[in-house]
């Protein structure tokens, strides 16, 4: 194991805040609740990794992933979204069955999906976490100071398509104009990705994204009308950042090893994804903050036996 593979040198505290920061929707405002989790003895300020759930989900959610990072030294937020079940699902009137099995059940999924294609929703969830982003400085719920500046945005499938507006896709004909970054996001890790024809993006959407990323999608990893890894790729194959990598994992799939679960579990036969992913993403936070040691390891293409691996680089 590398230094961004095995654990992390510090233990990990989690916490969750009910309200964390209030977003200001424009029609009524909504505490937004963070599921935090952060190193102990790491010392401060901390360095931050805002890390979105995917439709559906909850911030309990990437608990893998999220442990690991924060046994690396950062505090992991994870913000709860308006379409996480446990918000979604009353607000539909779904019954607990309904909600359960929403993926399954055509009225449920009918009315999950409709959030998935509201651009008010859209920015919602860009509200949130711009709110979270704006109380770095001067949060009080975690017992240690958090840095306001380099933050990295991550996020998976949905989670996904709101760190890219919040590293600077533009989208057209959505309704959605005008500037939504964040000064504070630095750089962004995109685990399976929209490409251009969906939601807005085009083949241009992604002229004015310069930020470092990392893009991790899967070779089955297949998104809504049966788009494949040329479609997921294209934030990697588009995007103007100086420095970029990409992870397509081998016969992976839309849940990425596990990703998205709740509890960390090495018993199951995808922990070895589960735990290449997380160390790829705790090198790609270190390259970031301008660890050099872990950009020459992900760009020699760690795992080949698991991960097909690009990167590019320009001054």
């Amino acid at each position: 194991m590398t230094a961004w593979t095995g654990p992390g040198p510090y233990p990990v505290a989690e916490l969750t805040v009910p309200s964390w920061a209030t977003e200001d929707g424009g029609v009524r405002d909504m505490d937004v609740a963070v599921v935090a989790r952060y190193p102990v003895g790491a010392g401060d300020p901390l360095p931050v990794v805002v890390l979105c759930h995917g439709l559906g989900g909850e911030p309990e959610g990437y608990a893998a992933l999220g442990t690991h990072l924060a046994g690396h030294g950062y505090a992991v937020l994870h913000p709860q979204f308006r379409d996480a079940l446990s918000i979604a699902g009353p607000a539909l009137g779904l019954d607990a069955a309904q909600a359960q099995d929403w993926i399954h059940d055509p009225h449920a999924r009918s009315l999950m999906h409709a959030m998935l294609f509201d651009p008010e929703h859209w920015l919602s969830r860009v509200a949130r976490v711009h709110a979270v982003l704006d109380s770095l400085a001067t949060q009080t719920q975690l017992p240690m100071r958090l840095n306001p500046h380099r933050v990295i945005v991550a996020g998976h499938s949905f989670g996904a398509y709101t760190a890219q507006l919040l590293l600077g896709v533009r989208l057209d004909g959505a309704g959605v104009d005008g500037d939504i970054t964040h000064p504070s996001v630095a750089g962004g890790v995109l685990m399976s990705p929209q490409g251009s024809g969906d939601r807005g993006l085009t083949p241009r959407s992604w002229d004015g994204v310069h930020l470092p990323l990392l893009v991790i999608t899967g070779t089955r990893d297949f998104g809504a009308k049966g788009e494949g890894l040329a479609w997921r790729r294209e934030p990697f194959d588009r995007s103007r950042s100086a420095v970029k990598h990409l992870a397509v994992v081998r016969d992976g799939d839309h849940f990425l090893g596990g990703l998205p679960a709740t509890a960390v579990d090495e018993r199951t036969g995808e922990h070895e994804v589960r735990t290449a992913l997380s160390g790829l993403a705790a090198a790609f936070a270190a390259l970031v903050h301008g660890d050099r040691a872990a950009g020459a390891w992900l760009a020699s293409g760690p795992f080949p036996d698991l991960i097909d691996h690009e990167h590019r680089e320009h001054p």
